[in-house]
């Protein structure tokens, strides 16, 4: 089936057309690789499975999402309020006790919801309003979804999608360009790794070093090391693991860590004609090799932003030559000199950062700046109870309070239960006139976050 719609196109100027079925399937790296969960925390992933709450940002009222959970009536009123447009929302029917299941095989397990997927694409089709399938990432499973409901999905076929989002690929992609990057190479081997460590460290003994396995996520599969001290037990663990999934002898990239001035992140969506948009250079905050947030704008110099619109329209063509489609979200960094790196992976679907990418739409040409957070309470913490602690700090924003702190999801709040209390992701966003106020109202809400 070929793909029509240009999802940008639906998302800004032409909210009016189509139909979008979005399907929030974090998790995609472990079905492209086929990874073992080993022993990974289901409570923890009972948490990140709620995170499809922020997908609620992009849709629109004649959008479906399926999400694996009701989500909180507080929380859908006050994105109400906040001029969001509510989409119709679908369930799975018997959801697995299992957290690592998928929500995309929730659906293919579910043939009701198959056959009402199906009759909404014969209804757009019969009103000449194409329905399409949105997934977070496409793997099998949504290809298998969009083929079995005869809904086309936007986005590159699965293989292009795992090959795109290999680490490696990002950096040969970056070479091939010319583009500047970070002094480091591939290795196959573990001795390969202890070679180029060693070389690392012996040219710069103060340098950090990072090894990154080729499609680790969200600050998984990266180790950081100060210099070579610890290098031999670092690979020890390493070597372990690669048994345990397997692949004893997968490649690695290892890389001089930079003393950065500024990480970024650029989005850039590749229309079905091969046109490249650019759009949402944003500031990360990380905390090691862990993204905590976003600042928008970024507060690049002009040069740094024309520098980074460029590379981002060469690496566009660049990847639709190779066959990709859709969204791809790029991380990139200033180094301690000054120059732009603006390659150091490409993530071939959606990420994080992608959701709160189209705020200005919604709120005006504001100060932006999202916060994440993992805190644990002892007491259950519900939506409405977090907003009214805000509201008593004089911090929450709502339409009538145009300045302050919004808390964007609210199926990660509470999400599980362990022994020392309730497991907490708390997503916000401050939204200000200026930065000076911006950040005021950052460093007020990290005292309550620590408070509560």
């Amino acid at each position: 089936m070929r793909q029509q719609l240009s999802l940008m196109d639906a998302l800004t100027d032409r909210r009016d057309k189509g139909r979008l079925v979005w399907i929030f399937n974090i998790g995609a790296e472990s079905v492209w690789h086929n990874i073992s969960k080993g022993v990974s925390d289901p409570q923890e992933q009972e948490v990140v499975n709620r995170i499809e709450e922020m997908n609620l940002l992009l849709c629109r009222k004649q959008d479906i999402m399926i999400l694996r959970k009701q989500p909180d009536p507080d929380y859908l009123d006050m994105l109400e309020n906040l001029g969001f447009e509510l989409p119709r929302i679908e369930i799975p029917e018997g959801e697995s006790d299992d957290p690592f299941v998928s929500i995309s095989q929730l659906i293919l397990q579910d043939e009701a919801l198959l056959e009402r997927l199906q009759l909404y694409g014969m209804q757009g089709r019969a009103a000449y309003e194409e329905t399409y399938l949105v997934p977070y990432a496409v793997t099998q499973w949504e290809e298998e979804i969009a083929h079995t409901c005869e809904i086309p999905y936007i986005g590159a076929p699965s293989d292009i999608c795992k090959l795109v989002n290999d680490k490696i690929f990002s950096r040969q992609a970056a070479i091939e360009l010319g583009f500047p990057v970070s002094s480091g190479t591939v290795c196959a081997t573990v001795e390969e790794i202890r070679r180029e460590c060693l070389a690392i460290g012996t040219a710069d003994a103060d340098a950090q070093i990072i090894i990154k396995e080729p499609y680790g996520a969200s600050g998984k599969g990266l180790y950081l090391l100060q210099g070579t001290q610890k290098l031999d037990a670092t690979l020890s663990v390493m070597s372990r693991f690669a048994r345990k999934q397997n692949n004893p002898d997968q490649a690695w990239l290892v890389e001089r860590w930079h003393k950065k001035q500024m990480d970024l992140n650029y989005q850039i969506y590749i229309h079905p004609d091969g046109d490249v948009e650019v759009f949402s250079l944003k500031r990360q905050i990380v905390d090691g090799t862990v993204y905590i947030g976003s600042y928008m704008p970024s507060g690049v110099s002009e040069s740094i932003r024309q520098q980074s619109r460029q590379y981002a329209m060469e690496l566009g063509h660049y990847l639709y030559e190779k066959q990709y489609r859709g969204i791809a979200s790029i991380d990139a960094f200033i180094d301690e000199s000054g120059e732009l790196i603006p390659v150091i992976e490409i993530n071939g679907r959606f990420t994080l950062s992608t959701y709160i990418s189209l705020l200005p739409q919604v709120f005006g040409l504001r100060i932006f700046r999202s916060r994440y957070f993992r805190h644990i309470t002892k007491e259950r913490l519900t939506y409405q109870a977090l907003c009214q602690t805000l509201e008593e700090h004089d911090l929450l924003y709502t339409s009538l309070h145009p300045f302050g702190v919004w808390i964007y999801t609210a199926g990660t709040l509470s999400a599980s239960k362990t022994t020392s209390g309730y497991n907490n992701r708390i997503f916000a966003i401050v939204i200000a006139d200026t930065q000076k106020e911006a950040q005021r109202l950052e460093e007020q809400l990290e005292h309550v976050i620590a408070g509560l």
